[in-house]
């Protein structure tokens, strides 16, 4: 198999994804999106070989079959999510670039990346990005340890394990001034604003965006004199 035919199934199969996960998944969606016949005889080939069943007009992906889209989808998008918060790019400049990094990245980098970035669950487009095992076992890890940033105490410290917001706006906002996953942050003032300290700079923030990050506590320890912030 040439790269191109591969990367045309790969694409028939994030296709059929998104079928199956926006509109349906039956044979006159599937034409719809396929107006000049690129993908006709693969879909024929995915139904000989496993992949998929056709039902009179309904399309069937096997459990073989929605594995392998699933996987596709998940790094596409979660390679989506690596360029825009970590190499800055806007969300519509992804598209390509997250095309090639789909074909060439091995199972183990996707779950590296996945941890990397604080199993986030969205993409840049605020599309679901499917769970990986990685995320599944970061959960029942941490998932009762993990607090929102407000319910710290005064003077404790946190780690940012993930920001839990679809307002993709803000979550660039937050990436900027330096709160992502892994960073520590201490919590100095609760009322009438949010301050907190990141790398020895102090930033105010409303509450409601302060539930939206979620931290690991520290124990509270000896903390050093902030001055008249209460």
């Amino acid at each position: 198999m040439n790269l191109e035919t591969s990367h045309q199934k790969d694409e028939l199969l994030e296709m059929l994804w998104r079928l199956h996960e926006f509109y349906e998944l039956t044979l006159p969606a599937f034409h719809e999106h396929d107006p000049t016949g690129v993908y006709q005889g693969y879909l024929r080939e995915f139904a000989s070989n496993g992949i998929l069943r056709l039902e009179g007009e309904q399309i069937i992906l096997t459990p073989e079959g929605l594995e392998m889209a699933r996987g596709l989808v998940r790094r596409h998008r979660l390679a989506e999510r690596l360029i825009v918060d970590v190499l800055g790019k806007r969300p519509e400049e992804t598209e390509q670039s997250a095309c090639e990094f789909e074909h060439i990245l091995a199972p183990e980098l996707v779950e590296a990346i996945c941890t990397l970035l604080g199993h986030p669950r969205f993409c840049p487009h605020g599309i679901p990005i499917p769970e990986g095992s990685c995320c599944l076992e970061s959960r029942k890890s941490v998932e009762s340890a993990v607090i929102p940033l407000t319910h710290l105490a005064k003077g404790q410290a946190g780690r940012i394990v993930f920001l839990n917001t679809h307002d993709n706006t803000r979550l660039q906002k937050l990436l900027h001034i330096g709160l992502v996953p892994g960073t520590w942050v201490t919590l100095l003032q609760h009322y009438p604003a949010l301050v907190i300290v990141v790398e020895n700079s102090q930033i105010a923030l409303e509450s409601a965006i302060g539930d939206e990050i979620r931290v690991v506590p520290r124990d509270i320890s000896h903390s050093d004199d902030y001055g008249s912030i209460r």
